[in-house]
This record gives C-alpha cells, sequence and structure tokens, in this order.
C-alpha cells in the first residue's frame, strides 16, 4: 500500500527520521507508536503530501483514496449543516453524481441511436460506481457514525461551527470514517471521545476492510484492531509483527537478546586486549598482535547498538496521604442545574469509602464532569448536600488545569508557588519522579509539550499530597508509557481515588468500581470496567425477557422518551456484546489454528535426522514459546466462549418468556 525507502525529515537540528525504510502491505491494520515528538504525525503527514521528505522516496500505490485525520483542526464551511459537512468527505462521489444529472439531461434531448446509446452506458456505469462506493447510501452512513460519536439526532443540521472544538474534531474522524478510503490514517482518533464513543469506533474499524494505519495512545484500540506494530523512535521504525502487547513484551526480548550479544563481544574483547598488552612488545609474536587490533578495530565498527526503550515519565514516585476517617465524602439527596431549569443531577445519594478507586463512565452530556466537580466542592448543589469525611484532604484535577500554569514560571518554580514551606530537596525528588530531573528543572511551563504541562500538572497536585484524588481525564496528552506509569502509581496508591477517562485500559487497570451516569440517575457497579460491561449485558438481557412481547404494540402514551431510549440502549449494548465476543472469539480460534499448525512443523523439524544440532536448538526454543503462546490463546478462548455462553443462556430465557407470554395471550 505504501512504501519508505531510505526517507530522512528534520526539523532544525533535530533529526525525526534518519534513513528509514519500511512497508506497509494493502490490507494491513498497522499501529504507529512511539514517545511524543518521535515522529508518528510526520509520517502521515509525509503519506499525506502535506510535508516533503529531506531524502529518500515515500510511495503509495496508485489511484488509492486517501483518508486523514489530523490531530490539527482544519475546519472548512463552517456554516454548512454537520451531516452535509461529513458528507462532503467524498467528493468524487459528488462530482460522479453530478455527471450523471447532467448525462440524464442530456437523454431527455437525444433522440434515439448510437449517441444515446453512448450515453446510456456511461450513466449505467456512473451508477454501478456511485453504488459500489456507498453513494446511494452515504446520507444514512453518516448520520449513523455522528450517532455513534456521541452526536444527538436532532443536532445533525445545527452549522458545525456551532460545535466546540472537541465535537468538530469528532466531525473530522466521523468524515475519515464515512468516506471509505482505501487507505485510512488516523491520527490519534479516540481524543475528544468518551468511553462508548471509543467503543464504537472500535466496533466500526473492526469492520473495515481497507488499510488502517493508527497512531494512537490508547493500548484499547492498539490491541483490538492492529496486527502490526511500527515503533517510531530514535530517528528509526523498527516493524513488529503483532499487537501492542505482544509489541510490549518482544521489545524487551530483543532488547535483551542484543544485551547478551554485548556482554559476550565485551568478553571477547577483553580477552584480545590482554593478548595485545601482554605480547605487544615480543617481535615474535608482532604478527598475531596486529591481526588482533585490527580484529578489535573491526569490533568497534561492528559494534551492535542497544535499542532504547522509551519511557515517558518513569516510575512515579507518590507520597503516603494524610490519615483521614473511614467515609471519605457523602452526597445525600443531591440536586445540580446550571440554568434552574434542567436538572444534570437530581435526587443523588451517593457514599465514597477510604481506599476506593472508581471510574464514572457515561457518554457526553451525561453530566460526568459535573459530578466530579460537585464532589470536589468545585460547584455547590441546588438541592441536597455535600458532606466530606474526617480530615479529608481532596485534590482535583480538571482537564484544564495545566494550562492555569504562569508560563513564564520554572518547572521547580511552579511548586515552590504551591508549597512555599516544602525543602527545595523535597521539590526537586517529586519533579524527578515525573520525569524533571536535573536541567530539566529549570525549563518553563510555557516552552513545556502537552505531555510535560500535564505531569508538571500532577506534580503540583501532589506536593501536599491529598488523601482524596479526583482526576478528570488524566491521560491526556501523556504517551502510552506514561499513562502506564501513572496507573501504576494510582493502584498502589492508598488513598481514594475517582476518575473520569476515555481511556479503556487506564480504567480497567486503575478502577475497582464504576459510577455509570445514564438518563435515570448513577447507577454503582461493585467490579472494574469489564464487570460493568458484562453486567449491563445481562441485565439488557434480562429486562428484554421480562418484556410483554405486545408491550411495543400496546405502550402506554404516557411513557417517557427516556424509558425508551433507555431499552434501545440496553438492546444495542446486548447485540455489541455478542458480536464483541463472537470476534474476540474467532480470532484466538485463528490464532489455535496458526499456533498448532507452528508446533506440527517443529515437531516435525526436531524428528527430521537431517537437523543440525544448532537447528534442534533454534527449535526446540521456538516450540517452548509456542506452547507457552499456545496455552495463553486456549486461556482467552476459554474466557470469551464462558461469556458468550451466558449471554445465549440469558437470551434463551428471553425467548422462553416471550413463548410463554405468547401461549397465554393465546
Amino acid at each position: 500500500m505504501f512504501e519508505f525507502r531510505q526517507v530522512s525529515k528534520r526539523y532544525g537540528g533535530q533529526i525525526v527520521l534518519n534513513a528509514v525504510d519500511f512497508r506497509v502491505n494493502a490490507g494491513e491494520r498497522a499501529g504507529f507508536v512511539g514517545p511524543n515528538g518521535a515522529g508518528k504525525s510526520t509520517v502521515f503527514a509525509l503519506l499525506a503530501g502535506d510535508l516533503e521528505a529531506d531524502g529518500g522516496v515515500v510511495q503509495l500505490a496508485r489511484d488509492i483514496r486517501l483518508g486523514y485525520l489530523r490531530q490539527q483542526l482544519g475546519l472548512e464551511h463552517a456554516t454548512l449543516p454537520l451531516q452535509a459537512y461529513v458528507e462532503r468527505a467524498a467528493p468524487d462521489l459528488q462530482t460522479i453524481q453530478v455527471e450523471i444529472q447532467r448525462l440524464e439531461e442530456e437523454l431527455q434531448l437525444e433522440p434515439d441511436g448510437a449517441a444515446r446509446q453512448r450515453t446510456l452506458r456511461r450513466v449505467g456505469d456512473l451508477q454501478t460506481i456511485f453504488e459500489h462506493r456507498g453513494g446511494y447510501d452515504l446520507h444514512v452512513r453518516a448520520a449513523a457514525a455522528l450517532t455513534g460519536l456521541g452526536f444527538p439526532a436532532d443536532g445533525l443540521a445545527r452549522p458545525i461551527g456551532e460545535y466546540s472544538g472537541g465535537w468538530q474534531m469528532r466531525a473530522e474522524l466521523a468524515r475519515a470514517l464515512v468516506a471509505d478510503p482505501d487507505l485510512l490514517l488516523l491520527d490519534e482518533p479516540s481524543n475528544y471521545l468518551d468511553l462508548p464513543a471509543v467503543e464504537w469506533l472500535r466496533s466500526f474499524l473492526d469492520e473495515y476492510r481497507g488499510t488502517l494505519a493508527l497512531i494512537s495512545h490508547d493500548r484499547y484500540l492498539l490491541n483490538a484492531l492492529t496486527e502490526t506494530i511500527y515503533e517510531v523512535a530514535g530517528g528509526t521504525v523498527t516493524r513488529y509483527a503483532g499487537n501492542y502487547a505482544w509489541y510490549a513484551e518482544e521489545r524487551v526480548r530483543r532488547r535483551d537478546q542484543v544485551v547478551a550479544i554485548q556482554r559476550s563481544q565485551q568478553t571477547r574483547r577483553e580477552k584480545i586486549e590482554r593478548f595485545v598488552e601482554r605480547f605487544h612488545a615480543k617481535n615474535t609474536k608482532a604478527t598475531q598482535v596486529q591481526s588482533r587490533v585490527k580484529m578489535l578495530e573491526r569490533m568497534d565498527r561492528n559494534a551492535v547498538k542497544t535499542p532504547e526503550i522509551a519511557r515517558g515519565m518513569g516510575r512515579i514516585r507518590l507520597a503516603p496521604p494524610p490519615p483521614c476517617g473511614s467515609e471519605v465524602l457523602r452526597l445525600e439527596a443531591v440536586g445540580f442545574s446550571y440554568d434552574g431549569r434542567h436538572w444534570v443531577l437530581r435526587g443523588l445519594d451517593l457514599s465514597i469509602n477510604k481506599g476506593e478507586k472508581l471510574a464514572i463512565v457515561g457518554s457526553n452530556g451525561m453530566g460526568k464532569t459535573t459530578l466530579l466537580r460537585l464532589l470536589a466542592g468545585q460547584l455547590v448543589p441546588n438541592e441536597g448536600r455535600r458532606v466530606p469525611g474526617h480530615k479529608v484532604v481532596a485534590g482535583y484535577q480538571s482537564q484544564e488545569f495545566a494550562e492555569t500554569m504562569d508560563p513564564e514560571s520554572t518547572c521547580l518554580e511552579t511548586l515552590k508557588a504551591a508549597a512555599p514551606d516544602a525543602a527545595e530537596r523535597e521539590t526537586r525528588t517529586l519533579l524527578g519522579g515525573f520525569g524533571f530531573s536535573g536541567e530539566a528543572a529549570e525549563k518553563t511551563a510555557g516552552v513545556l509539550s502537552g505531555g510535560e504541562k500535564i505531569r508538571l500538572a500532577f506534580a503540583r497536585l501532589l506536593i501536599r499530597p491529598p488523601n482524596l484524588l479526583l482526576l478528570d481525564e488524566p491521560t491526556t496528552h501523556l504517551d502510552i508509557e506514561s499513562r502506564e506509569a501513572l496507573q501504576d502509581a494510582l493502584r498502589e496508591y492508598p488513598g481514594t481515588v475517582l476518575l473520569v477517562s476515555h481511556d479503556v485500559e487506564f480504567v480497567r487497570a486503575v478502577a475497582g468500581g464504576i459510577l455509570a451516569m445514564t438518563p435515570p440517575g448513577v447507577t454503582r457497579y461493585a467490579g472494574g470496567y469489564d464487570y460493568y460491561r458484562e453486567k449491563t449485558a445481562r441485565e439488557a438481557a434480562m429486562a428484554a425477557a421480562q418484556q410483554p412481547p405486545s408491550a411495543e404494540r400496546e405502550r402506554p402514551v404516557n411513557e417517557s422518551k427516556l424509558a425508551r431510549r433507555e431499552r434501545a440502549q440496553q438492546r444495542q449494548a446486548q447485540r455489541e456484546l455478542t458480536r464483541e465476543l463472537d470476534r474476540h472469539i474467532n480470532k484466538a480460534e485463528k490464532k489455535i489454528a496458526a499456533f498448532e499448525a507452528e508446533r506440527t512443523l517443529l515437531c516435525a523439524h526436531l524428528a527430521a535426522a537431517e537437523t543440525s544440532a544448532d537447528d534442534r536448538a533454534a527449535a526446540g526454543r521456538r516450540l517452548k514459546n509456542v506452547e507457552f503462546e499456545l496455552g495463553l490463546v486456549m486461556h482467552e478462548w476459554e474466557t470469551f466462549s464462558t461469556r458468550r455462553e451466558e449471554l445465549l443462556q440469558g437470551l434463551q430465557v428471553q425467548v422462553a418468556a416471550m413463548a410463554n407470554q405468547e401461549s397465554c395471550a393465546s
């Protein structure tokens, strides 16, 4: 699909790509990972023609349709209705449609004859192309993409310019998806998405059949969607044939192998150097000494370099929180409205206990940030009251928290302003834990990248450690390594944590409970994210089983729209979970078949008489790895199959209940 041959690109004195060679084949699902600023977006910009390489060749397949979601907003036609703006993602379809209309007008004037037949054939060819490219259902696909990404159905006619920047980015993502290109380049598509929209995006891209190139810090999307990882770091691009989880282990294995080779080379070097030092003065050994000196020179030229494993902020060290009471916070019959008419929350009773780690999930507009601000005391309830626990110290980090720092102050000065009585050693130690060691502590906030600002904001929040952390999208602008470091720190943190995040893997790793925000209110689930997904699917199945078959025909006139919408959402969640489990099972079965085939070949290779000792040893090592990986995949298959069987049992209950109701009605 596309190929980079000896491609180089630099910005000033920084070499981003240094004579890189790699290729992505047609139909491949490739993830591009690496530290912030390493050059991932540069690769996409070179492919799209937004940048020119300083050297080398970037080659794309001929006549391909390219879809590209950039991180920077390039909004045009701000007065266009939202859906019309998204439909313009396929300008060639509009061109074909205009041409069809022109030819149809000509047909009305042309008499019967050869020219009319040629025009008819041309119209037929264009209609076939238009249908094949999805022109006839473009309007429906655009609406489905927009609603799947969280836009309300009654907002599709609003001008695109009336939406905020985050929602405009969602519209740009919808344009890229609706265009149905041959090559789809997505640069951080999950930014500005809530968890339901991320789940929808994963489901949509899972069905996409073109070539996918994905830049993302979202490990959930990388693991679910990609089959190849390209690591962009240190001016190089390295290919790994697997998803992100496999890449994370494989890069460590590769580095360990290189380190072992280096140790062997160093041992040999020391031996040669001792020989040269011992016999360099003896004429009888001059030839041998000279030979070994040349050998050392060759070893210097051919020395194996250790591949760097880039880390974001390294290990975060959180100070122990101050002690507090067993109940950290309580909301009693809390209601809140911004305008006094439309209630975001009402009649909410919620108790948070010491040491709990909870994630607040729900679609955009449900009030997740509002609830977090109420818990933090940033907002005052219109009804009810907020009751903090004994000696509770709350630390609230909003999405805009990083932008409130003085751009002229250094990192060190920023922390000193937050805690004037803190010793400089304490301040520098904390900064070092967030990646600002040595001279980096003297950088001003204004020159920091987005990820560095987030890290500094965390350091400022934790210079006086709270025992209640309230975090709104804490992973924004953080690379994968920094996200992993933060989630490890929060998991080990003995205090209480409430967070809002669109990163599925981050929520899975940190949260032991879920607060789900739905139109009826807030529902608490005493389990992690996977438990919450399974529980909601079961609840949807049981609700459907208890619903009389004639309920749709005999719905009460006064039934609320919210209740109907909730049932529709439950049914959709059930269908999505079933499809997701089927996809996981199919992928696992393919992996099992591949590993079993490889195991058979390896066993035959080991049994063959002509196999050398070295080949037999290598085959034996690989066989052990295959057996281990096969066991992991078998475990995955069993887990997903068990979940699917439980879901099917719920469906059988539903079918039986419907049959019983029908027999009673007859």
